[in-house]
């Protein structure tokens, strides 16, 4: 039976992908914060022919997820596909935000997924199969000002995969890294707000002209594009646009940015 493992499951991308990853032959190990709808989902997954094994788990807590790596997942028992889509998020410029966001943010986004990352990794390499899936973010490739600490946990996530997945590729495991622009999840209502509010951020977005996409197309597109072999995946169309344009035409995302730092203090004022 073939063995997959999403964190990040209870919303969002994280959720859409594994409703669309679950088919006859395979097991998915759902893992998020809230159990309930760990719980609804798993049903979903069931529905669609596929087992499924319900983990809640705080991922900040390291311990916790080295216990449940270390008895699902020990030595010699690898899984196939690993999809590590969990994160928070938070907006305020650089000025207002705390030390305690930075530690928040970084251990979510950054030391969490290379945690999980690290220990699917060694089962694979040892096996000389399998495939690991990272979410980023089109800020990697642009930063976000208003969402510094997020852009910047992000690029970390996306130098690991820059150079692992040549470690990776010579042992028989491939990595991916998705990039998506914005799409509508719960990670806009579950951000920390620095004199700013969710209200005034998704007014904002709103008025800068990008589409904002379900979190079930990001996801359908993750996992046709993942099938396909694609290593770097951005999404939708602008977000690949953007994501090239950055490093040859930075002058371009300057004016972005500008726009989006005054919009935002006029909305915040």
């Amino acid at each position: 039976m073939e063995k997959i493992v999403v964190t990040g499951a209870s919303s969002g991308i994280g959720l859409e992908i594994a409703t669309q990853l679950a088919r006859p032959g395979r097991k998915l190990w759902l893992v998020g914060r809230n159990r309930d709808k760990l719980q609804d989902l798993a049903s979903t997954v069931e529905a669609n022919g596929a087992a499924a094994e319900v983990v809640a788990l705080d991922l900040m807590d390291r311990e916790a997820c080295a216990r449940f790596l270390e008895s699902s997942f020990p030595d010699g028992e690898p899984a196939d596909e690993v999809y590590l889509s969990a994160a928070v998020s938070m907006f305020g410029e650089v000025k207002d935000v705390l030390d305690e966001d930075w530690r928040w943010i970084y251990e979510t986004n950054l030391l969490s997924p290379i945690q999980w990352m690290l220990h699917f990794y060694r089962g694979m390499a040892a096996a000389g199969r399998g495939r690991i899936v990272l979410l980023s973010s089109l800020s990697a490739y642009t930063g976000y000002p208003t969402a510094v600490p997020y852009a910047a946990m992000k690029a970390g996530l996306m130098g690991v995969f820059r150079s692992i997945r040549h470690e990776g590729e010579l042992l028989g495991v491939t990595f991916h890294l998705v990039s998506p622009g914005y799409v509508d999840t719960e990670i806009y209502k579950r951000a920390k707000y620095r004199s700013t509010s969710y209200e005034q951020t998704m007014r904002l977005i709103g008025t800068l002209g990008f589409k904002v996409i379900s979190a079930e197309e990001a996801a359908r597109r993750i996992v046709r594009q993942v099938g396909r072999g694609k290593r770097d995946i951005c999404l939708p169309a602008y977000a690949c646009f953007l994501a090239w344009l950055a490093p040859r035409m930075p002058f371009i995302i300057d004016r972005i940015h500008r726009k989006i730092l005054e919009k935002f203090r006029r909305t915040a004022a």
